[in-house]
């Protein structure tokens, strides 16, 4: 990925976290924002040069950037990888874009020598939940919440 790229995957990765953690009741729409741009800077202080952080990106034909994925090698709460984000244009999903980014991401990380890789999916996001335990990701805890 170049820094123009990264550029463009870091506004629309805070700005689509954000909105997920709203849509999730997690945060408000006045914080989320603020608190996405916060947390994607501690994690990527250096951008791409950051170390330990892996960001790939998927091209079409033409050279034109139609996904990406980021990538931890290790989080100190996890063991194993991390896939902080993925993501496909909409008009190149269900084409196999994604799973083309997670069978890259993974291979990058198992050639690091890390042997396990864990993700986040919200609830309500069917068609990711399915990507994901079709590439034999195995659900490893469940949060559940009630509106009261």
């Amino acid at each position: 990925m170049s820094s123009l790229e990264f550029e463009s995957f870091r506004a629309r990765s805070v700005r689509d976290f954000a909105a997920s953690q709203v849509e999730a009741g997690n945060w408000t729409v006045e914080v989320a924002e603020h608190n996405a741009m916060n947390m994607f800077d501690q994690l990527l202080p250096e951008g791409l040069a950051t170390e330990g952080h892996l960001v790939l990106s998927a091209e079409d034909a033409d050279g034109t950037v139609i996904g990406s994925v980021w990538v931890a090698l290790h989080r100190p709460d996890t063991s194993g990888a991390w896939v902080y984000d993925i993501f496909v244009e909409p008009q190149h999903r269900g084409k196999g874009v994604g799973r083309a980014l997670l069978t890259a991401a993974e291979n990058d990380v198992l050639q690091r020598g890390v042997d396990s890789i864990g993700l986040n999916v919200f609830g309500g996001n069917d068609i990711a939940r399915r990507l994901y335990e079709s590439a034999g990701y195995e659900t490893t805890t469940m949060q559940m919440r009630k509106t009261l």
